[in-house]
């Protein structure tokens, strides 16, 4: 439904009747209140006209409506995201999320990773079929472990440490989700914008499409030449939660950008992860039944 319908619905429903005294209060007031935010705003020629709408003859009863598309046109708000930060803010506060990461043109995923900070681990599986991998990090039993599917072999390390600075960084820009750890990071000469390609994002119902762009220096590309960088952000249109994002590249400016690689985001259960884990593992110790000795048993 486009804005201007919801507007004229609502006034139909108000089925207001007033006076022409109350009505040229109101619309004092009104155009009083619209006045003073136009007077906080850039000058324009918006700030420059509204003196002369004021002096126009408003009929019996129109008073009220204009009162409530005043109202509607300051207080909808806009979901349009205005930079990086709000995308980051809100992977954050994510309980349990998964990365499923593609190669462009293919359909199975070449990498898949579960996190859950209620669980407290981090599951990583690279590869396909029977040549796939899984390793698990279970910061509460302290191990980390790794299963072969050609084999089933299950191997079992102890860790000392929470999680190793290099997956400690890897978290922080979401196992490879976003191109920075944090706004901060984000080159000054930048650009992000919100695409209206209503093409594009029917590709995601729900999702608002957005896009970051900048040059990699030479120190961040392994042949030591610029790279034009393009990240696409699909973003649900109520929380900011990433859904899908795409990336590309290129050599020089005026190179179409290609097509490389997209990460498809859902958001699962605490369950549903520990499903997982339990089917691809078998139990974790503190999924195990604490024991409780038989009252004189010792004695």
């Amino acid at each position: 439904m486009k804005p201007a319908d919801s507007l004229e619905r609502a006034i139909e429903q108000l089925h207001i009747k007033t006076k022409a005294e109350t009505d040229r209060r109101i619309l004092d007031d009104a155009f009083a209140a619209f006045l003073g935010s136009a007077s906080r705003a850039p000058s324009g020629a918006g700030a420059r006209q509204m003196p002369a709408i004021r002096r126009i003859a408003i009929p019996v009863g129109v008073a009220a409506a204009i009162l409530v598309a005043l109202i509607l046109f300051f207080t909808i708000p806009s979901r349009k995201i205005a930079s990086f930060g709000p995308v980051q803010t809100a992977l954050a506060k994510a309980e349990n999320i998964c990365i499923s990461t593609y190669r462009a043109g293919e359909a199975e995923p070449f990498q898949q990773i579960w996190s859950s900070k209620p669980l407290d681990l981090k599951l990583f599986k690279v590869g396909r079929g029977n040549q796939a991998q899984f390793t698990l990090w279970d910061v509460p039993n302290g191990a980390k472990k790794t299963k072969y599917v050609a084999s089933g072999f299950v191997q079992t390390e102890t860790i000392l440490e929470p999680m190793p600075a290099e997956l400690d960084k890897f978290e922080a820009e979401s196992f490879g989700l976003v191109p920075f750890s944090d706004a901060n990071g984000v080159p000054a000469e930048a650009q992000w914008s919100y695409l209206e390609d209503q093409k594009v994002a029917a590709a995601i119902p729900g999702a608002e499409v957005y896009d970051l762009t900048w040059a990699a220096t030479a120190e961040e590309t392994p042949s030591q030449t610029r790279i034009y960088r393009k990240w696409r952000l699909f973003a649900d249109a109520r929380s900011n939660r990433p859904k899908r994002v795409e990336w590309y590249s290129k050599r020089t400016p005026e190179d179409e950008y290609g097509f490389e690689i997209f990460s498809v985001v859902t958001y699962p259960g605490e369950s549903d992860v520990e499903n997982l884990v339990r089917n691809t593992f078998g139990p974790r110790s503190s999924d195990d039944p604490e024991y409780i000795s038989t009252p004189g048993a010792e004695r």
